[in-house]
């Protein structure tokens, strides 16, 4: 998972975020830890826009939601896709102290054959 966001508020630990991040998705998913990679990224102030004026230095807890992306192999029933953006969405909220609903998550299917990982093409 990439997460990218604003910087956050004072208090905020993002290794705390990132493994409770980790911990869902590998729970829903039925798959050891080790296999869920959580990467963050903090935008720089000013660098994340909504519209043509609003460009906050730090996260607001109703805007400018964190932009998580999910990069699954293919093959999960959609009733997992969802408990898992689920889960993802509500960690994030919950640990950011955001207002419900202020999470943009996103799963990225990858198809076999179009992902190089662990020295091979898993599913060629």
């Amino acid at each position: 998972m990439q997460v990218t966001a604003l910087r956050q508020r004072v208090g905020v630990d993002l290794d705390v975020v990132s493994r409770a991040i980790a911990d869902a998705v590998s729970r829903e998913l039925g798959e050891e830890p080790s296999g869920t990679w959580v990467t963050w990224h903090t935008l720089p102030p000013g660098a994340y826009r909504e519209g043509v004026d609003d460009a906050p230095l730090d996260q607001p807890d109703a805007t400018h939601p964190p932009i998580i992306r999910i990069s699954a192999f293919e093959g999960r029933p959609p009733e997992l896709v969802a408990r898992v953006l689920s889960a993802v969405a509500g960690i994030v909220v919950r640990e950011l102290g955001l207002q419900h609903g202020n999470a943009f998550v996103v799963w990225d299917e990858l198809r076999a054959g179009q992902v190089h990982t662990g020295g091979g093409m898993p599913g060629t």
